[in-house]
């Protein structure tokens, strides 16, 4: 049993709109943002570029917005906050991190905060060669990494792994033998080069207050993966993962709101060595909640200044199965191939 910031006082939480950006398929962060501040039920809106999202359907409201690259994309978000009175927007996909970030402070002046990092903390979690050149110059460990330039000239012996420096989802991730099979003058030049690493995957979900101070770590170790995201997994009790987790949180310059960190770890050499981070909630979130990791009554509880802790369980499983949102849709009546 290990400590995390309780999900239960004795004084009831006030209910509050949540706004959830980019909702998708995640439907089951929406009931946890819902349930928030039990036994006084929270409104939830979602926001999606498409009206097909599961979220969207499932929440309090749903409302369309322009993509994230779209002019309005901003502008139309704080007027659907302030049209719902939502006082919190929740990122939770990667290319809105970064936008967000550089406009948390406008929307603040309008008294919406947003649970995001800062453009620096939302860059090192967007762009892996960035983040492998902080973590080395901070002295934390890492995977040995190298530019496709260089991986051209002087490759890695061995196992490597090779993946596009931006992006998420694993899109685009290669992993072979050696370097000879390949073919890196194929590789565009926006590709790094890492050493395969063994050991176990495991993401640790953090939550951080605004000034800066680490609240709450779970760790949950990945058993199986289907697109990206966990499927399978499991909470675990690792200190050595924690405490270099959290003292790598801390000194990020900027993190803020609740993110995840990925690791591997090798039981072995008993060392970690931080793979990605991603400042927003992660697809498994749900796991390290029903685990007694409440990182979101965290982040809200540090509010006024409560800091006290519970117990998470290790040892907690999670085994997702499909489940489906059915609603009736006119468009689809008047024009079957809309």
């Amino acid at each position: 049993m290990l400590p995390c910031p309780s999900s239960v006082r004795s004084q009831s939480m006030q209910a509050n709109n949540w706004l959830i950006s980019s909702g998708g398929r995640r439907g089951a962060l929406v009931d946890l943002f819902r349930e928030s501040t039990s036994p006084v039920r929270s409104r939830v809106v979602v926001t999606d570029v498409s009206r097909l999202s599961a979220a969207g359907q499932h929440a309090d409201e749903f409302e369309l917005v322009p993509r994230i690259s779209a002019d309005n994309f901003l502008s139309e978000t704080l007027r659907i906050s302030k049209k719902h009175g939502c006082s919190t927007i929740v990122p939770t996909i990667d290319p809105e991190i970064a936008v967000l970030a550089r406009a948390r402070a406008q929307f603040r002046q309008h008294g919406v905060d947003i649970w995001v990092s800062s453009p620096q903390v939302a860059e090192l979690g967007w762009d892996k060669w960035d983040l492998y050149r902080w973590l080395i110059e901070a002295g934390y460990p890492t995977i040995d990494t190298q530019e496709i330039a260089e991986s051209r000239l002087v490759p890695f012996a061995g196992r490597v792994v090779a993946k596009p420096r931006t992006g998420s989802s694993s899109i685009g991730v290669l992993i072979v033998d050696n370097v000879e099979s390949l073919r890196v003058s194929a590789l565009t030049d926006d590709y790094i080069l890492q050493r395969f690493a063994p050991g176990i995957e495991v993401t640790v979900d953090v939550a951080v207050d605004e000034r800066g101070t680490v609240l709450a770590t779970v760790p949950r170790r990945r058993l199986e993966v289907r697109a990206g995201e966990v499927s399978k997994g499991v909470t675990i009790h690792v200190p050595e993962i924690e405490l270099l987790v959290r003292d790598m949180v801390t000194s990020l310059p900027g993190a803020y709101g609740v993110l995840n960190v990925q690791v591997i770890y090798d039981p072995e050499t008993n060392s970690p060595k931080i793979l990605e981070i991603n400042p927003r909630f992660g697809g498994g979130y749900p796991l390290s909640h029903a685990a007694g990791g409440d990182l979101i009554g965290a982040m809200l509880r540090s509010k006024t200044g409560d800091t006290a802790s519970e117990t998470w369980r290790p040892g907690t499983v999670m085994l997702r199965y499909d489940e489906a949102k059915f609603y009736a849709d006119q468009e689809f009546v008047l024009s079957p191939w809309s």
